[in-house]
């Protein structure tokens, strides 16, 4: 009889590196929506984070993480093509991807970290409000960057606080876990 052979990295790892990767695209959006920056920082980074979105995937698909590979995988998509198209498809993207968030935010209630909902449910509301600012709704880039602020600084928290529970065993910034 063969033996099974599962491959599997440390529980959270890819987790954590997603989240980050992601945060620091959101930040570049954040920075440019707010009018600190320009798009160039956004464009660079993209396809950076698609790669490593790519690749938290797999792991996630390794691990049987299915809500993590159905958060990661169309994420990867997106940041592959985002930063390619013009506005009117770039709208179209957001709201597809608004709509996968939501699926993913819906389906994140069911699972013990209940951060996840909060960060997926802010993600699911800015993707919706980008793709109004790409379709030209006036007046509302600030918005933008201020909800994509909003996420990245969850994010950021919540790549830190995954990072903490590994490194020490136990959960020293909460997640608000639910046993």
């Amino acid at each position: 009889m063969a033996e099974e052979s599962n491959v599997h990295v440390k529980v959270a790892m890819a987790d954590a590196m997603g989240i980050l990767v992601i945060a620091m695209f959101t930040f570049a959006v954040a920075v440019f929506g707010l009018g600190v920056d320009a798009l160039d920082l956004v464009v660079a980074i993209g396809p950076f984070v698609a790669v490593l979105c790519v690749i938290v995937t797999i792991f996630m698909y390794l691990n049987e993480n299915l809500l993590g590979t159905c958060i990661f995988g169309p994420l990867a998509v997106f940041f592959f093509t985002i930063v390619l198209v013009g506005a009117e498809s770039a709208a179209m993207l957001c709201v597809v991807i608004g709509i996968i968030a939501l699926i993913d935010t819906l389906l994140s209630l069911a699972q013990p970290v209940k951060m996840l909902p909060i960060l997926l449910g802010v993600a699911t509301i800015a993707f919706f409000v980008t793709a109004a600012w790409y379709w030209g709704t006036e007046g509302i880039k600030e918005v933008v960057g201020a909800l994509w602020m909003i996420y990245s600084l969850i994010s950021f928290y919540m790549g830190a606080a995954i990072v903490m529970l590994v490194l020490k065993g136990k959960q020293v910034l909460p997640l608000l876990i639910k046993a």
